[in-house]
């Protein structure tokens, strides 16, 4: 878990700013649920 949040980090990090925030956390969501 501990590596799988870092990746989530960098990857938040890299879309920083990005329009598809809403996507992104729906994507997770959909994964994860």
């Amino acid at each position: 878990a501990e590596s799988f949040n870092a990746k989530i980090k960098a990857f938040r990090a890299q879309f920083r700013g990005v329009k598809n925030v809403e996507f992104f956390l729906f994507r997770l969501t959909t994964i994860f649920a």
